[in-house]
């Protein structure tokens, strides 16, 4: 194994029982803390299905509110995407769509 990168499950292993979940990717402090902020948006049904099997969307300016997010936060976050999970902001058309594997 490569030094520095862990698996999914050792992750999972090493976060604190006490910890909030996030997802192995947000692997850093700023990782989580942009994590925890997005994932306030899950609980709102301002989501809609998107084009694909794999996707769902959302107006830009609205996850924004639901999150307390700035843009450059949400693009930072979106950083962190991996073959699993990444957003595509489309600032044009004001709509944030989700892709999960």
């Amino acid at each position: 194994m490569l030094a520095g990168i862990i698996t999914e499950s050792q992750y999972k292993e090493k976060m604190d029982e006490n910890e909030e979940y996030v997802p192995y990717q947000f692997d850093d402090k700023k990782g989580k803390e942009l994590y925890l902020k997005y994932n306030k948006s899950y609980e709102n049904d301002s989501w809609n299905d998107g084009e694909f099997s794999n996707s769902k969307e959302i107006k830009l300016q609205t996850l924004l509110d639901i999150t307390g997010m700035t843009l450059e936060e949400l693009e930072e976050l979106n950083t962190y995407g991996d073959e699993g999970w990444k957003l595509n902001i489309d600032e044009d058309n004001g709509i944030v769509t989700e892709f999960v594997d």
